[in-house]
């Protein structure tokens, strides 16, 4: 995949919102990175449950 300069400097300089450019370019890592959030999230959310 080809990222032209000007969207790697504004991803750089932090003046595009990075999730929004990584879902655009990497929406399938980018799935798999949510779906790995969220069940961390619920299994620590079970974990103070059981507590």
């Amino acid at each position: 995949m080809e990222i032209s300069r000007q969207n790697a400097l504004l991803f750089i300089r932090n003046q595009v919102e990075k999730d929004a450019w990584l879902e655009e370019h990497f929406p399938k890592q980018m799935e798999v990175y949510h779906n790995a959030i969220r069940q961390t999230r619920e299994q620590l959310l079970a974990q103070q449950v059981n507590m």
